[in-house]
């Protein structure tokens, strides 16, 4: 065998590979150099305030996003987060597999008690679980704290609220990328979400 080869396979089985349940990436957003995008302009203000992310947008029918830690392929994230001004008519949540910004999968829930799991691709927004945004009571709503866990494994993508499994689908699109946390607007025009204690492990 050649040994250039022979060495690289060598090299190859000793790197440790995730099990399920490693952690890959943490953040409680204490520290506002942790990597997160620190935006703001007439449109929407992204920054680290009193130890949680916030995205407060300010123009109707606006997503916006921030994004950080290393690139990923399969990953379960978990995230606290919460409406803390504006309108109830919002979403917010998670992203994954962040390719740039029109190219990733998302996991959004409101604070008027919908969710959905869908994708951005080449910027257009294509719903995955339904054809709409779906109701349901396990999501708390108004300002309360809502606990979002999400999947993304291989093809399956999935979104469970406050420990109650909600959506499940399938996307081969993307098979890798970032973690990130999005909020957005529909017709009102304001939102203010907080995100704590990111994890992200391996599924």
């Amino acid at each position: 065998m050649n040994r250039a080869l022979l060495l690289t396979l060598l090299l190859t089985s000793c790197i440790a590979q995730p099990k399920p349940g490693d952690v890959l990436f943490v953040d409680d957003f204490s520290n506002p150099d942790s990597g997160f995008n620190r935006t703001a302009d007439a449109d929407a203000v992204t920054e680290y305030t009193d130890g949680e992310y916030q995205i407060h947008v300010f123009a109707a029918n606006l997503n916006v996003w921030g994004v950080s830690g290393p690139e990923l392929t399969d990953t379960r994230a978990e995230v606290i987060a919460r409406t803390a001004g504006g309108t109830e008519n919002n979403l917010y949540g998670l992203i994954c597999r962040y390719q740039d910004d029109s190219n990733f999968y998302f996991f959004a829930i409101s604070a008027d008690g919908y969710y959905a799991i869908g994708k951005l691709k080449e910027g257009e927004i294509v719903l995955l679980s339904s054809a709409v945004f779906e109701y349901s009571d396990k999501i708390l709503i108004g300002a309360a704290t809502n606990h979002l866990a999400v999947e993304c494994a291989g093809e399956s993508l999935s979104l469970a609220v406050n420990g109650a499994p909600l959506a499940q689908t399938a996307d081969a699109d993307f098979s890798n990328g970032h973690i990130g946390l999005i909020a957005g607007t529909f017709n009102d025009s304001e939102t203010d979400i907080r995100f704590d204690n990111l994890l992200v492990t391996q599924p």
